[in-house]
């Protein structure tokens, strides 16, 4: 019964995308949107149609992203990683704010990453609650068509029906670049990519987006670069003590 209900209230979210779905109770945690609201305050606009995704400030700040703009979307700690990353290398203006990141209540962060008219990485942070994450969810995968990335701990509060791809969690996807930073840095790789803000994964675990500097130990590593609509790139690499290689990816459709 509970998995027809839940079938059922896909199918109502679905139908819905051509009309448009709005969501009045969202936070902005921070993004491309040089905003000054309240990363607490409720009160901003989040609409969703097949023909664009919009976010309407309580400042009076907007923007307008075109579904098929959108690169890849998150779900909680992926969601806050992923945007961070990208504020951590200087492509965002605001910044995320961390408060409620280790609260004890789930906080159901979403991720929309997507590709400016200038072939820029840009990208938002919001907040749904408890009672419309899903939807929002679902009404932006509807429109995108792009899986949703998610922790492992995270993908049983994803609904279902919804496509996603499931990461390692932040600890162990970064374990590797950790590890060659504490002890001291052996190599360094600069990682581009064509176009930027691409995925970047280090031995199969996600790292960061393009450009990244990753800071390795001597010995083979496998770089694997990937975007949603383009082919995934892949090369082996060999890191001598020292050393600083450039990897450029041009992604092909």
């Amino acid at each position: 019964m509970l998995k027809r209900l839940v079938v059922l209230f896909l199918a109502a979210a679905i139908t819905t995308l051509a009309d448009g779905n709005s969501f009045d109770r969202v936070r902005y945690n921070g993004g491309s949107v040089d905003s000054k609201v309240d990363p607490k305050d409720w009160h901003n606009n989040l609409t969703i149609t097949s023909d664009m995704i919009a976010l309407a400030l309580k400042d009076g700040k907007k923007v307008e992203i075109p579904p098929k703009t959108v690169t890849s979307l998150s779900y909680g700690q992926e969601a806050h990683r992923r945007v961070g990353t990208m504020i951590a290398l200087a492509i965002l203006v605001a910044p995320v704010a961390l408060f409620g990141l280790f609260h004890k209540t789930r906080l159901h962060y979403i991720g929309i990453q997507y590709s400016t008219p200038d072939h820029k990485t840009a990208g938002i942070l919001l907040q749904g609650d408890k009672d419309n994450y899903r939807a929002i969810l679902v009404a932006l995968q509807g429109v995108t068509g792009v899986p949703v990335v998610v922790g492992d701990k995270d993908r049983e509060f994803i609904p279902v029906g919804v496509k996603t791809e499931v990461t390692k969690q932040p600890e162990e996807a970064t374990k590797l670049a950790d590890k060659s930073a504490t002890e001291e840095p052996k190599g360094s790789i600069n990682v581009t990519s064509n176009p930027t803000g691409a995925d970047v994964l280090l031995n199969g675990d996600f790292v960061g987006n393009s450009p990244a500097v990753l800071k390795l130990t001597p010995g083979k590593h496998t770089i694997t670069v990937k975007l949603n609509g383009f082919k995934d790139w892949s090369r082996e690499i060999t890191v001598q003590a020292g050393s600083e290689l450039q990897v450029s990816a041009t992604l092909e459709k």
